[in-house]
């Protein structure tokens, strides 16, 4: 996925403004404050969001077939190996006759579909508030992002213990939750154009400042 990505954001044609700016001195940082600014934002958003899902996915995702239930409940059984009590949980006997878990399947697809959106918002980095304008004119970036989104869509549903997926994907609410949580780097990265650049370390070779 981050090589067909790379290639996606590398076919991107310069720009009449990106030509005009004036060009970078030797002594200048290769990644500056902005680029800092939305790579630790969106890596702090992404891993709570993982974590909830990882630690809580079981109070809150709902689950429509009997088999994956959390007994008692509407709500998809835990994947995690322990509870919380330190009991064993989805040990290696549950995983015998179940296969690989629906929960830890959804968070490889939450993960997985927030990489696939970010890649559009990763398009613009002078943080230009229309991160679509352009996209279109790119064949390539459109083709390839489709490619992976169809590619993962394909992985989750079928190829069950090749990629250690659940055997029997995901229903459509999972789905559901699972692109509305790809798509949550849409505001967050808008959110973050706002942010102060100066609030934001410098990153040298040897050392992070301020």
């Amino acid at each position: 996925m981050d090589s067909l990505a790379s290639l996606a954001l590398a076919t991107e044609e310069p720009t009449e403004e990106l030509l005009k700016e004036r060009p970078y001195g030797r002594d200048e940082y290769i990644v500056s404050r902005k680029m800092v600014k939305h790579i630790l934002g969106m890596a702090i958003w992404q891993s709570t969001l993982i974590f909830i899902i990882i630690f809580a996915g079981e109070f809150f995702i709902p689950e429509s077939e009997d088999f994956w239930k959390r007994p008692g409940t509407d709500y998809i059984m835990s994947g995690r190996p322990f509870d919380w009590e330190g009991n064993i949980n989805y040990g290696k006997d549950v995983r015998g006759e179940r296969g690989p878990s629906r929960h830890m399947t959804i968070v490889f697809n939450a993960f997985v579909l927030m990489q696939v959106f970010n890649m559009i918002t990763a398009r613009k980095i002078k943080d230009e508030l229309n991160i679509c304008k352009g996209v279109f004119r790119n064949s390539m970036f459109v083709i390839v992002f489709f490619v992976i989104l169809i590619m993962q869509c394909l992985l989750t549903q079928f190829t069950q213990d090749i990629f250690d997926c659940c055997r029997d994907g995901l229903d459509g609410a999972q789905w559901g939750i699972c692109f509305a949580i790809g798509v949550s780097v849409f505001p967050i990265n808008f959110l973050l154009k706002f942010f102060p650049d100066a609030l934001c370390p410098k990153v040298s070779l040897h050392l992070m400042t301020f």
